[in-house]
């Protein structure tokens, strides 16, 4: 027999106890773990860990001279740490993009809807975002300094592909 007893270090439902003992116990964790995964991976923020994630790859993977197979400089420290700080500062509500090396030692964030609407920002780790949309027949482009928040221009132009 179980006796539940209130938990005050536990806000939400995706924070569960791993202190506990006995079969009941371990039931329960398999059963928490295999929900919240599954929670995790259709909810926004798994997608943000799966981005990041792709980021440290890329990260890896391009972190050497000649990487494109020509003579590529590797993908800058900062580039890195500037792509994960764009990708966090995302509103929720917008979707993850795709992740690609530049051969200028930059990384590359693109969404695409479809042959006329598309967006590509830029990152190299020097504090600016630069950009191009292109929306229908309509077209976009610029550079944007990136400080503590991602600026509006960059905002407004995702939100031109109708999410």
């Amino acid at each position: 027999m179980s006796i539940p007893i209130p938990r005050t270090d536990c806000t939400s439902i995706s924070i569960f106890s791993t202190i506990g003992f006995g079969s009941e116990f371990e039931n329960l964790k398999r059963i928490y773990d295999k929900a919240i995964g599954e929670w995790r991976k259709a909810e926004t923020l798994g997608r943000l860990d799966e981005v990041i994630f792709s980021i440290d790859e890329l990260c890896r993977e391009c972190s050497l001279e000649g990487w494109d197979g020509y003579e590529a400089p590797p993908i800058a420290e900062d580039a890195c740490y500037e792509a994960k700080r764009f990708i966090r500062s995302l509103p929720v509500s917008f979707p993850m993009p795709e992740i690609v090396p530049e051969p200028n030692g930059g990384i590359g964030l693109e969404w695409s809807k479809g042959d006329r609407l598309i967006f590509v920002a830029s990152v190299s780790g020097k504090n600016e975002i630069v950009y191009a949309g292109l929306f229908g027949m309509n077209k976009s482009h610029g550079t944007e300094y990136f400080g503590e928040t991602l600026p509006t221009a960059i905002v407004e132009n995702l939100k031109r592909l109708n999410f």
